[in-house]
């Protein structure tokens, strides 16, 4: 991949998840600190945000393995 399309991808992604996030409706702090609460809040009102942070953690790790891996 060049250098101008690797930087397009990347301009893309981040305008993406940008969006996505400031779409979010509410806040981030929960009303309630119960467990239970944040589990229903974590797969029902803040799903989208879950799912990029994971998405976010796997890619890292994944770039981390790879870059350590010996030549």
């Amino acid at each position: 991949m060049n250098k101008i399309s690797a930087i397009v991808a990347s301009t893309f992604f981040f305008l993406v998840t940008a969006v996505e996030v400031f779409q979010i409706p509410g806040t981030f702090i929960p009303k309630e600190q119960s467990i239970g609460n944040i589990g229903v809040l974590l797969m029902n009102q803040y799903l989208i945000a879950f799912e990029l942070l994971s998405i976010i953690l796997v890619v890292g790790i994944l770039g981390m393995m790879h870059i350590s891996e010996d030549d």
